[in-house]
């Protein structure tokens, strides 16, 4: 009853987020999963407001966005829902802030947001996540603004958003690279002309970025 922003596979299931509050005459704020056959599964978190990123690891759906509760408990902006639609009650990181983007990597989940504390930490717009716990790694980048796409390739994180810095204060417009095992910016510099790059995606040796930019 309400507009589809996105998609992810969880599994056998596809995961769908979007402004609505149900499918089929089922309650389903926000969140729905859809099984092999097209059913609307159990699968139920309840988000009570916006959802703006998901990634899934394994059975563990992660969920950012701009709500304060998840599962009918408190989660902000960010959280982890089981397949069978349980939530993970050992992971929260306890954003300041809105959750835009994800990216997964082995055992650490990279954030990206709005945020300047997540798990437990000062951390502005950019961290990782101890993908179990929600505890904040060390690698701490930062950037000045919004951080709202991350796409991976190996140990080489793309990030788009709002931000003019980047990475240790380096001058990054909208677009940057940085390696997982640095808190510095990569020299890497596209350098977009624009106001925000919302969405990337990566191969091993090219980056798509879409955004409000014209060069």
């Amino acid at each position: 009853n309400g507009t589809v922003d996105g998609f992810a596979l969880s599994g056998e299931s596809v995961v769908v987020v979007g402004q609505y509050s149900g499918v089929r005459g089922l309650a389903r704020p926000r969140l729905v999963a859809f099984g092999t056959t097209g059913d609307v599964t159990t699968w139920n978190p309840n988000a009570n407001g916006e959802v703006y990123a998901l990634a899934t690891s394994g059975t563990q759906v992660y969920v950012g966005g701009a709500f304060t509760s998840l599962g009918g408990m408190t989660r902000n902006y960010i959280g982890a829902v089981a397949e069978n639609g349980t939530l993970d009650l050992t992971f929260n990181p306890d954003a300041s802030i809105n959750v835009y983007s994800f990216a997964v990597s082995g055992t650490t989940l990279y954030v990206g947001g709005g945020f300047s504390m997540i798990g437990g930490q000062p951390r502005f717009a950019i961290a990782g996540l101890d993908a179990t716990t929600g505890a904040a790694t060390s690698w701490d980048p930062g950037a000045n603004s919004n951080v709202r796409a991350l796409s991976l390739q190996g140990t080489t994180l793309y990030a788009g958003g709002d931000f003019t810095t980047f990475g240790g204060g380096a001058t990054r417009n909208h677009i940057a690279s940085i390696l997982t095992t640095s808190d510095t910016a990569s020299t890497w510099n596209p350098d977009v002309t624009g106001t925000t790059v919302n969405a990337l995606a990566s191969t091993a040796d090219t980056v798509y970025a879409g955004g409000n930019f014209t060069a």
